[in-house]
C-alpha cells in the first residue's frame, strides 16, 4: 500500500516539473518578441495591442517595414508594420482549394501550363484579396486581386 503511495507522489512530482518546464518555455517564447533589440518597442507594443494572447512571435525587418510571424488559433499569420508602428495589414497562406471558384477557374483556364508555388490571402484597413505565384519551366508570375473578382498581373519574371 505504501509502495503505491510513493509511486503516486513520484508521478505527481514528475507532472509538476513537466508543467513548470512547459510554462517557462511558453512564457519565454511569448516575450521573445524583440529579436535582440532590433525591433522598436513601439512596433512590438502596437502588435501586442492588435493581437492579444500571442506567443512565439518571430520578427523580421524587411526594407522599410517589420513582419511578425505568429500562430493564432492554429493558423500561421503574418502582420506588417511600418517603422512608425502603423499597422499595414496581415496575411496567411492558404491551399488552392480555399480560393473562390471564379478565381480558381480563371487560373485553370488562363495558366494551364503553370503550377501554384505560393498562395495567400491578405487584408489591410482598405481591402482584402489574394496573391498567387505561378511557375512553369520558363517563367514565374505573380497575380493579385482585390476581393473575389479578377486576377491582375502584379509581377512577371523570366527564368534564366
Amino acid at each position: 500500500m505504501q509502495h503505491s503511495f510513493i509511486i503516486k507522489i513520484y508521478a505527481m512530482k514528475k507532472r509538476i516539473i513537466l508543467l513548470s518546464l512547459s510554462f517557462i518555455s511558453l512564457f519565454t517564447a511569448s516575450y521573445a518578441k524583440n529579436d535582440n533589440g532590433k525591433i522598436p518597442e513601439a512596433v512590438t507594443a502596437q502588435f501586442s495591442h492588435d493581437f492579444s494572447l500571442i506567443g512565439n512571435v518571430r520578427w523580421e525587418k524587411i526594407d522599410f517595414y517589420y513582419k511578425a510571424s505568429f500562430v493564432q488559433q492554429g493558423i500561421t499569420l503574418f502582420a506588417f508594420y511600418t517603422e512608425d508602428a502603423d499597422y499595414m495589414g496581415s496575411a496567411n497562406y492558404i491551399l488552392s482549394n480555399r480560393l473562390p471558384v471564379s478565381l480558381a477557374f480563371s487560373i485553370k483556364k488562363n495558366y494551364a501550363g503553370y503550377w501554384i508555388t505560393d498562395l495567400f490571402t491578405y487584408s489591410n484597413k482598405d481591402r482584402s484579396g489574394y496573391v498567387v505565384t505561378l511557375e512553369n519551366a520558363d517563367q514565374e508570375i505573380m497575380l493579385k486581386t482585390d476581393g473575389n473578382q479578377h486576377w491582375c498581373l502584379y509581377k512577371s519574371v523570366k527564368k534564366s
